[in-house]
């Protein structure tokens, strides 16, 4: 044999075996690459469709979560009840009449009548976010009094407000015989005719102002000065 011979068949040969070698494992790793990648989308989605179908065990397992805050709520609730101990400037501690102790943020909502400590009070509020807010608040008893005003001539018109939820009205030109307070509103409502089925007529008033010594009053359709004071 040749040296050229023995040189191709030492070292070309071999050498083209090789190469051929290679060639076979690189797609040998290629389709083992595919498969694997194949294999891990396969088990991915069905990962994913087994939590997709699986369910909690029982209501416990979902209670955890915390509800989202109720930022601002159309709905509001009146209440009445008496200013407890536990008040302070921005917080009011009510005891409502049927035993509950609520506490009432009143930080933007001022308290006509002022925040004493064992007055009745008519509340509004609502929920905002975890914390109960006042919209309106009246101090009843602050309101229990007779309010005058003077007419001239040494006159005067009063109305008289008590804690049974009577009115008395004295040298007016209109009569009241029942008040309440509704959504922070004064309601006022004239005597009922013997035999009249209408119901009475009630006149709405604003609180504008209501002190220790000082109530005004604010309504559209009565025509008399609303700026009252205490006299009793």
């Amino acid at each position: 044999m040749s040296p050229s011979n023995v040189f191709f068949s030492t070292f070309i040969i071999p050498n083209t075996i090789f190469q051929g070698l290679k060639q076979h494992k690189k797609k040998e790793m290629k389709r083992s690459s595919h498969l694997y990648i194949y294999i891990m989308c396969m088990m991915i989605c069905f990962l994913c469709g087994c939590k997709g179908k699986q369910k909690p065990e029982s209501d416990t397992t979902v209670t955890k979560v915390k509800p989202t805050p109720v930022e601002v709520t159309p709905k509001s609730v009146e209440t009445r009840g008496i200013i407890g101990e536990g008040s302070s400037m921005n917080v009011m501690q009510l005891i409502e009449y049927d035993g509950d102790t609520l506490d009432i943020v009143t930080a933007n909502q001022m308290v006509m009548g002022g925040l004493i400590v064992g007055d009745a009070v008519d509340v509004v509020y609502s929920l905002i976010g975890d914390n109960l807010v006042a919209q309106t608040a009246v101090n009843l008893t602050s309101l229990q009094h007779l309010w005058s005003q003077h007419v001239g001539g040494g006159e005067k018109k009063s109305l008289e407000i008590d804690d049974k939820g009577l009115a008395t009205t004295y040298n007016m030109s209109i009569q009241y015989d029942h008040w309440a307070v509704r959504n922070g509103l004064l309601m006022l409502s004239t005597p009922k005719k013997v035999g009249d089925e209408k119901p009475a007529n009630v006149d709405t008033f604003q609180i504008m102002m209501l002190t220790e010594d000082s109530l005004v009053l604010m309504s559209n359709s009565i025509a008399f000065s609303t700026a009252f004071y205490r006299d009793n």
